[in-house]
């Protein structure tokens, strides 16, 4: 008898420890910072937005967007074609943010000309002829809705891994309502919530350009040698002075950057040659052959690092660069470590708009458990008076089994 309650002690105790090792410990171990491996930590109960409290996002993801950068970049590698086959052209300008007009064409040049055009544009727009041999080139509805769709699915999968590097876990991210462009954002137990908003939002564009004039303190400075017009094929651009002068710059760049976010490999903190924090960034294969190019070619001129549509920087090229680069600028060290992380997780492929923001507190949820907590002690305290009442000394074993 002896012998079988010292097993049944023995198998009681076991039980225990086990239940406690999986259930129990987690959480001290979470709470506390105690030792634990992860598969361990993993087990732990995930509590959700209404019992730990957190942020509630919803927003719409801008995807005329996506048209229009696409527009744009068809529009200028149409351009870049004419002007190697010496097809000159008085204009080539968005009409709309699916849609690009070419006026100008030389009536001896239509034919090449709508070869080159087909050649690049037919796959994804439709070409019409308009008035005084202008063409009109409109995205086919295919494509727009395809390009739409792709653009909230890479939005989705963004923010995922966005809000995943800043270590929230169990998030919900997902769409939202009838429209098929929201987003829905929940992330329990964050508290930081215009950091976490601003490391969504973040577009995080990255452009790599060269400088064809500036940098200048007016556009009207900058514009002096072309006549006071900002050529076709370029674009203005603000920023900082990189010589540290206070003040925005302005700098005339090209609309096609020769270096994308797309050629990223991968982004981390450094400290700058001034002891600042910076922004090292790796590029691909593909991405360090074009830099290499591009800086090869350019040796002497001037480099812009454009972060959504921003100069952060503009240093001299003094030779050919392959893989990486270094964004600097007035960061915090914060600031740096969120800029890598969004690069380091890609491009929004267009803008985001709030349309709902909601901190929710965990007072309901911690009120739910306390009352949950309350009901199961007080049921195993009446269940323990019962066996005892009930079976007397034979409770007590009933009771050391539980």
């Amino acid at each position: 008898m002896n012998k079988n309650l010292r097993w049944k002690l023995i198998t009681v105790v076991a039980v225990f420890a086990l239940f406690f090792a999986l259930g129990v410990y987690p959480v001290l171990a979470n709470r506390y910072h105690l030792p634990a491996p992860a598969w361990l930590k993993a087990k732990q109960l995930r509590l959700g937005l209404d019992l730990k409290g957190g942020v509630h996002l919803v927003m719409r993801v801008q995807t005329g967007d996506a048209l229009k950068i696409h527009t744009t970049t068809t529009s200028e590698q149409l351009r870049e074609a004419l002007r190697t086959a010496g097809v000159g052209v008085s204009s080539i300008a968005l009409s709309s943010e699916k849609a690009f007009k070419v006026e100008g064409i030389p009536q001896d040049r239509d034919q090449e000309f709508r070869r080159l055009a087909d050649e690049h544009t037919a796959a994804q727009y439709d070409r019409s002829s308009g008035a005084g041999g202008a063409y009109e080139f409109a995205m086919k509805p295919n494509i727009e809705v395809d390009m739409r769709e792709q653009t909230v699915v890479m939005a989705l999968e963004t923010i995922d891994r966005r809000v995943n590097e800043l270590g929230v876990t169990e998030p919900n991210i997902s769409r939202y309502g009838e429209s098929n462009d929201q987003i829905l954002v929940q992330m329990p137990g964050v508290s930081d919530v215009q950091r976490a908003k601003e490391i969504i939002r973040n577009t995080a564009q990255l452009e790599l350009k060269i400088v064809e004039a500036g940098a200048a303190p007016t556009k009207e400075a900058l514009l002096q040698a072309h006549g006071g017009q900002v050529p076709q094929d370029m674009d203005i651009v603000s920023g900082s002075a990189d010589n540290g002068d206070s003040g925005t710059m302005y700098y005339l760049v090209r609309k096609v950057a020769a270096v994308t976010g797309q050629d990223l490999r991968g982004a981390s903190a450094t400290i700058d040659e001034n002891n600042r924090p910076a922004v090292r960034f790796t590029l691909t294969t593909e991405g360090s052959r074009k830099f290499g190019k591009v800086t090869g070619e350019n040796i002497g001129r001037t480099l812009a690092i454009i972060l959504d549509n921003r100069v952060f920087s503009a240093p001299r090229i003094d030779g050919r660069i392959t893989d990486e680069g270094r964004i600097t600028g007035s960061f915090t060290s914060q600031e740096v470590g969120d800029l890598s992380l969004v690069l380091r997780s890609g491009a929004l492929p267009a803008s985001m708009t709030y349309l709902e923001e909601r901190v929710v507190g965990p007072t309901l949820g911690a009120d739910s458990v306390r009352a949950g907590v309350l009901a199961s002690i007080a049921g195993l305290v009446m269940v323990i008076l019962f066996m005892l009442v009930y079976y007397k000394l034979s409770g007590i074993n009933a009771v050391v089994a539980m």
